[in-house]
């Protein structure tokens, strides 16, 4: 499936908007390695720094569908120094409070959603992982067997790597040299969909019950490949209760491109990128113990796999 580039620097490539080509490398020198702006966060963008292209998102052009290639664009989580912490941006907060609403609720606002960034999460004294935020509600109503209002670790998967990325990245360099369209299709890369998954699958088992244990909820925003990679596969053997609106403790998000005539209105840090939206279809509030059985109840007995035709070692 042939990919093509989707933002650059965060200027989306389908419209009739002026995008500069900027000369990067990996070439040694700071020229081919320059500081840049990122409009997604208060921030540089790190992959111009160390020499890889600003490249935000790429479009599978047999579907559309969007897969975002860096870390940076669903909803940076960079804290910075813990004396001066650098403060959330329009679109960071944008994608917040999006998120907030679909977890506690339309009618929560701005100034009542309680975020922190780069949480750590100890597991053993020599080691520990990070949740991206940790959400919750201001003056949260948690009375009751049932609530909505507890905190949240929420971790945000948008995307990931890709398959012969070194192809793409000879195809922008060709767009640089005005030798190329940016948005031509580049056959070779691909969304390396499995590799996401099985990092988020260490993600949900850690991070997950330290939730559980600690009187929480875990939530996943994640893309839409991701979300169409995973249920299939979790549902041939499991069935989850809906219970959005009830005691969920898991919650998978599916973020995916809005294409409706009417999208919400971009943030002024980053007025031409492209507009995002929570697919209402393809979103999961479940059980965290349903789920991780899910993921262990994968695979099925297969007697071929132990009779074989054996060598010994002598």
């Amino acid at each position: 499936m042939p990919i093509c580039v989707a933002e650059y620097l965060g200027v989306r490539t389908d419209r009739d908007y002026t995008i500069t080509p900027i000369k990067i490398g990996k070439t040694t020198g700071s020229d081919n390695k320059p500081t840049l702006p990122c409009p997604f966060k208060n921030s540089h963008c790190e992959k111009a720094k160390r020499g890889d292209k600003p490249i935000c998102s790429i479009r599978d052009t047999s579907t559309n569908e969007l897969w975002i290639v860096c870390p940076s664009r669903l909803c940076a989580t960079m804290k910075g120094p813990i004396k001066s912490p650098i403060p959330l941006n329009e679109h960071q907060k944008l994608v917040l409070h999006t998120v907030a609403k679909e977890v506690y609720g339309d009618d929560i606002t701005r100034d009542e959603v309680l975020v922190d960034r780069e949480v750590a999460i100890p597991i053993t004294e020599t080691s520990d992982y990070s949740a991206d935020y940790i959400m919750w509600r201001r003056n949260p109503k948690i009375a009751g067997s049932i609530s909505q209002d507890r905190p949240i670790v929420l971790e945000m998967q948008g995307g990931g790597e890709t398959t012969s990325t070194g192809d793409l990245t000879k195809h922008v360099t060709e767009w640089e040299l005005g030798n190329a369209e940016l948005t031509s299709p580049v056959s070779k890369t691909a969304p390396l969909v499995t590799n996401a998954w099985r990092r988020q699958q260490e993600q949900f088992l850690v991070k997950g019950n330290t939730a559980m244990l600690t009187g929480g909820r875990i939530a996943f925003c994640i893309g839409s490949m991701i979300y169409d990679y995973l249920m299939p596969r979790l549902t041939s053997t499991t069935i989850f209760p809906s219970l959005k609106n009830a005691n969920w403790t898991l919650a998978l998000i599916t973020i995916k491109e809005d294409t409706s005539e009417n999208p919400q209105a971009r943030p002024e840090c980053a007025p031409y990128s492209l507009p995002l939206v929570i697919d209402k279809e393809r979103t999961l509030f479940t059980n965290y113990g349903f789920f991780v059985q899910a993921i262990t109840n994968q695979g099925t007995a297969c007697e071929a796999m132990f009779n074989r035709n054996y060598v010994d070692l002598s």
